[in-house]
């Protein structure tokens, strides 16, 4: 029987084909000729303690002007479909957290819902490193500006992080005396009221940061590195980071094997891990990205793999 997918994500007339993850999921999925369907954003709701929303049949084409077609549209349960896939980008807020609550209440024991709520609303991508601590840089998380002063003092370079951002947003790079760390502070902090993340600076990071995906436990070793251009420190893509194509070596494949048998202990089905050195920074899982990327420079389909993995 044909599988049914529900994709949730973030206005598909926005995306760019050329490096969307979601779409290259939806593609891989429509060669294995699943019937893919689209929950229009801001339709998800609950009507006598169902989750229901507006849901159009999707298909999807590899044309960069006309890339995707909706027809019958309709409201819909959407408990009635096989897997449900949960691709919005954060800013993980508090209705992002109400949407996790709401694919809690899908009463389907044979549906997957990847990632699922409760694994989006308990694992922060940011301090889901903290379970490593070897494996990691020196990290505090804290909303005091004694804490990250006395930090910078011993470290000298450092990285700021939001908890709740992604594509390199309000990360911040601090040398030692930095004049501009006070705005930075009150600003991130909203004057001390919100927890943002601290590591020292890794020296590495010259060399790039490699983004790995982690599926159902096991790790593409074909992956990524990006580096940063010469006006910002960011190596994301979104920030202008360049990519080069990349093997990880034996001693970054059994860490990641590591952080895969943590992340499959938890339920965690999709990740993006991202290590500079021999370092993880951060492991994303509201919505990974760069397999667009890695299937162009590797001749690889990991979405075909990612689909498989759900048979």
């Amino acid at each position: 029987m044909t599988k049914k997918i529900l994709i949730i994500m973030d206005p598909i007339e926005s995306i760019n084909v050329k490096k969307d993850t979601t779409y290259q999921l939806m593609l891989s999925a429509s060669k294995l000729k699943y019937k893919l369907y689209y929950l229009f954003p801001g339709t998800l709701a609950v009507n006598s303690l169902e989750p229901v929303g507006d849901i159009a049949e999707i298909e999807v084409f590899e044309n960069e002007d006309k890339f995707y077609k909706l027809s019958s549209v309709s409201s819909q349960k959407i408990s009635d479909f096989d897997h449900i896939l949960m691709r919005e980008d954060p800013p993980v807020d508090n209705n992002y957290f109400y949407k996790t609550f709401i694919l809690d209440l899908v009463k389907n024991n044979h549906m997957k819902v990847i990632n699922s709520g409760s694994v989006l609303r308990n694992y922060n991508e940011k301090l889901i490193t903290l379970n490593f601590p070897k494996l990691i840089p020196d990290t505090i998380v804290t909303c005091n500006k004694k804490d990250i002063e006395n930090f910078k003092m011993k470290h000298k370079k450092i990285i700021l992080k939001p908890l709740n951002l992604m594509g390199g947003r309000s990360i911040y790079l601090l040398e030692d005396m930095d004049k501009n760390f006070n705005v930075i502070f009150e600003d991130m902090t909203q004057m001390g009221k919100n927890y943002i993340m601290a590591q020292e600076f890794l020296s590495d990071v010259e060399n790039g940061d490699k983004r790995i995906i982690i599926i159902n436990g096991i790790v593409v070793e074909k992956s990524i590195i990006r580096k940063s251009s010469n006006e910002d420190h960011r190596s994301n893509i979104a920030s202008g980071g360049s990519i080069e194509k990349y093997i990880l070596t034996k001693e970054e494949s059994e860490i990641c094997n590591e952080i895969a048998e943590y992340l499959v202990s938890k339920n965690i089905f999709f990740a993006g891990v991202d290590m500079i050195g021999n370092k993880i920074t951060e492991i994303n899982i509201t919505s990974p990205t760069c397999i667009a990327e890695i299937n162009s420079m590797h001749n690889i389909d990991i979405g075909k793999f990612f689909w498989e993995q759900l048979k």
